[in-house]
Parts: structure tokens; sequence; C-alpha cells
């Protein structure tokens, strides 16, 4: 009797210990799982979520990160958590070691560390002004950044930035990118964040000096881009476009001497002197022969010769260097086919008027 009870009391005790390593083992597997990844590293890692992310394509984001262990478990865990339906858009510091619920409760709870500003290839500085108004930063003043960016004697930083000392506006200075803006930042940090883009940009391609072996200032390869930027349809067609403009300006066309006769600058004076309603409305179509429209504005290039007074918009990277290394052409006059989208030119307006009855016999 006593050697069946002692084999009892060994079987329990085996039993026991057979649950205990399945739980520990169980228990184990979830929190290495769950747990926080083994790193080293001790600097935050910025994670970027966007308007519409799916739980998925973040977890694959953190998991790329090494800020997880596994995309399934952080996928399960966050519909659990609703993850889905208390997350913004915007940019969040994480700390490695954080395990995957500290990390949901970060996003589901915590504000953005920063905020996501798209500045869109082409755009004008009121469309900037509101695009950023959008981000709902406590610090940002929409007034203020026209007032600083059209007027920048007026910007407190500007001593920061040589290409401002002469220049009458900020216009065509800010580089349309996509940004992260912290969330705390001003008005002027947001003004400062794109300018300095701009200037990393120009310097890092060499485009101030390429512009000056093609005769042309800083400030006048940014006027002549932000053209091209508004102009071609694509970046295949801006360096002719460029070309062309350039030719104008300094071997100057019989026919036409050395007027632009851009329609993007015609817009651009329309709009400035007659806002529209809505920032949607910014850049519509001409409704009239160009040179008819605001006549007397300045950036009326069917009627005032030479340069505009200031670029038009924000240009890309291709628009610079379009602009810094014109194409060399006989052209002084360029159509967009209907057809096919592509870019012809000619040396003679008569020319032009022959390529424009062919291909556009309907315009």
């Amino acid at each position: 009797m006593r050697r069946r009870g002692r084999g009892a009391i060994i079987a329990v005790f085996l039993a026991v210990l057979v649950i205990f390593g399945l739980i520990y083992g169980a228990w184990t597997a979830i929190s290495t799982v769950f747990g926080p990844p083994t790193t080293s590293q001790s600097s935050q890692v910025p994670l970027v979520i966007q308007n519409g992310e799916s739980t998925q394509q973040i977890a694959d984001e953190l998991h790329k990160d090494g800020l997880i262990n596994n995309s399934l478990a952080f996928r399960i865990w966050a519909r659990v958590k609703g993850l889905d339906t208390h997350l913004e858009a915007g940019a969040y510091l994480l700390t490695p070691g954080m395990s995957i619920d500290q990390i949901i409760a970060k996003l589901q709870n915590g504000l953005p560390n920063a905020k996501r500003l798209a500045v869109i290839d082409g755009w004008r500085l009121e469309q900037v002004a509101h695009q950023a108004n959008t981000l709902g930063l406590r610090n940002f003043n929409e007034q203020q950044f026209l007032t600083y960016t059209h007027h920048p004697n007026q910007f407190p930083d500007r001593t920061k930035f040589p290409i401002l000392q002469n220049a009458p506006t900020m216009e065509g200075l800010l580089f349309p990118d996509t940004y992260f803006v912290p969330v705390d930042y001003n008005t002027v940090q947001v003004i400062d964040l794109m300018l300095n883009h701009m200037r990393q940009v120009l310097q890092q391609h060499h485009l101030v000096a390429l512009a000056q072996q093609h005769q042309l200032t800083e400030y006048q390869m940014l006027i002549l881009a932000s053209i091209v930027q508004r102009e071609a349809l694509n970046v295949q067609q801006m360096p002719l476009i460029a070309g062309i403009y350039w030719k104008r300006l300094n071997q100057p066309s019989p026919e036409i001497g050395t007027r632009l006769e851009a329609d993007p600058t015609v817009q651009y004076a329309r709009d400035t002197d007659n806002p529209p309603a809505s920032v949607a409305d910014y850049w519509k179509p001409l409704t009239d022969k160009a040179g008819n429209i605001d006549p007397d504005s300045l950036w009326n290039t069917y009627q005032h010769a030479g340069w505009p007074p200031t670029p038009i918009a924000s240009s890309n990277l291709r628009a610079l260097e379009a602009a810094a290394s014109p194409q060399k052409t006989d052209c002084y006059f360029f159509l967009n086919k209907k057809a096919d989208g592509s870019l012809a030119c000619t040396t003679t307006y008569a020319q032009f008027l022959q390529l424009e009855q062919k291909d556009l016999p309907n315009s």
C-alpha cells in the first residue's frame, strides 16, 4: 500500500511538472512573441503612420524596424485593443524595448510627435499655407505664414537665408516635398524647415554653379524652374521647355523679342490680383487670350518682356535641374500634341501655326 501511495504521489508530481512545463513554455513563447525584441539600440525610432494605413502595414513596418518580434501577434493584439478606431496619422517616436502592448498604447492614446505635411510640386504659397494649417499644429498660424512668406523683410529668421536679402517674396523658395513637422513647431520653424530643404537641394546638386554657367543667377533659375514646373506635362518635357524660354530671353526672337509668353505666369497674375474663394481654384485654365488677362500685371509675360518679378510656384528637383541647365535648341515656340502628349517645337511662329492647325484641328 505504501508503494502504491508513493507511486501515486510521484505520478501526480510528474503530472504537475508536465503541466507547469507546458504553462511555462507557453508563457515563454507568448512573452517572446509579445515582448520587446532583444536589441542594443537605445535611440528612438520614428514610425510614420499614413492616413488610412492598415494594422498589417503598421505591423510590417514595426517588424522591419526591429521594434516587434512578430507581425501577427501585433495585428491580433491591435484588433483586441481597437487600434483601427483610435489612430491619428503622423510620426511617432518609439523606444526600442517597448512591448507590443506599450507600442499599441502609444499609438492609440498618445499624440504624434510630428505631422505629415505634403507640399505638392507647382503649388503657390497660399496652397502651402492652407495645407500646413490643416495639420492642426498648435503654434502654427496660417495668416502669419502668408505674411512672412509674402514679406520676407518681416520674417524673423531672414538673416539665416542669403537668398531672402533681395527676394520680394518666398514664392518658389519653399521646396515641394513630404515633411514631418514636429507638433510643437511654430510658424517660423515651419518656414525654416522648407527654406533649409531648398538650400540643401541646391547645394547637393550644385545647381547655382550650373545655372551661372548658363548666364543665370540663382533667383532667375528659380523663376525659370517655376514656369517650367507649371508648363511641362511631364519631366521629359522640362529640359526643352527650359531651353526655349532661356533662348527667348538670351537670344531674342525676331518675332516676340524677349517676351516669355508663358500661360502659367498669366494664371499667377490673375489669381494674385483676384484670389479665388478656394485654394482648389488656383491654376484654373485661362478663359481668354492670355494677353488680355490682367494685362497691367508684370507677371503677364505676353505684355511685359523679360523675367517676371518672382517665381510663380514651388519647383521640384527635375524642374530645377532643367532650369539650371537648359537644353540647347533652335526653337522659339512649342506645342503639346493632343494625340500622344509629346512636345513639338518650331523656330518661327508661322511654323507653329501650321503645326497647331495640323495637330490641334479642333482647338
